[in-house]
């Protein structure tokens, strides 16, 4: 081995223990929340420290992204009664679809996407609503992690997971509604945003409506369209993954 070669291994090897050192403050994290009933909105989850770096004192903040946002409404039985999420609609649970009211009938949020908002604090992300037409309202939600995701389905088979049919529904031919199964996937593209370290906390999240210009800022949550209880059964379930990049603390 010459010189020149000795010389360009080194290199290689600095630059390893200097990478290893870096991944080493990088963090996957996969998070599942199961519908449940009562939720109607507001659902947490809790992130232990994985490693000692995570609950170090010399690492106060941390870049968080959104690698993947699966929402995949659950079947519930509801009175004795299967309903499968072939019809799931956005509704909070103060829009039951009241006494006697026909599903889809004022009952439903029609929304092309939902802000999921987790209760961490971040001075990078904000949130700005305008109603220009009524009274010229506003809202603003600020210092929390936000993400807006399209509110877009996707036909992924029967509640079971399995594909009976080419979803030519409204065709020739076409298989009934009942027995399939739709979901929401979707892929941020973008860097993260700068929060407080969030391992060793419960953190809280929700969907919101990104055009809601009432103070109170409502949670949005899936129900079954059939669902005639006040409030709707909630059907959300929610599957995240996360990176997480831990943030050395300013010295100077």
């Amino acid at each position: 081995m010459n010189r020149e070669d000795k010389n360009i291994n080194n290199a290689v090897r600095v630059s390893q223990v200097q990478n290893i050192n870096e991944e080493k403050l990088k963090f996957k994290v996969i998070v599942g929340v199961q519908e449940n009933p009562g939720q109607h909105g507001a659902y947490r989850f809790n992130l232990p420290p994985l490693t000692d770096l995570c609950n170090s004192n010399e690492y106060n903040q941390a870049v968080i992204k959104v690698d993947q946002v699966i929402i995949d409404p659950g079947s519930e039985i509801i009175g004795g009664v299967a309903y499968n999420n072939a019809r799931p609609l956005w509704t909070d649970r103060n829009t039951g679809p009241g006494a006697g009211a026909a599903p889809f009938n004022n009952s439903e949020s029609v929304v092309g996407g939902v802000m999921l908002t987790m209760r961490l604090p971040s001075r990078q992300t904000g949130s700005c609503a305008t109603n220009i037409s009524n009274d010229d309202r506003h809202s603003n939600l600020y210092y929390r992690f936000q993400e807006l995701i399209p509110t877009f389905w996707t036909w992924r088979g029967n509640y079971q997971g399995v594909q009976t049919t080419n979803n030519n529904l409204g065709g020739a031919g076409a298989v009934d509604a009942d027995g399939n199964s739709y979901a929401i996937t979707h892929k941020p593209n973008n860097d993260g945003v700068l929060c407080a370290n969030p391992f060793g906390s419960e953190i809280e999240f929700n969907f919101k409506n990104p055009c809601d210009v009432d103070q109170d800022q409502v949670n949005l949550y899936l129900a079954d369209a059939l669902d005639m209880t006040i409030p709707r059964i909630d059907i959300t379930r929610t599957m995240l993954q996360l990176s997480i990049t831990l943030i050395p603390n300013r010295t100077d």
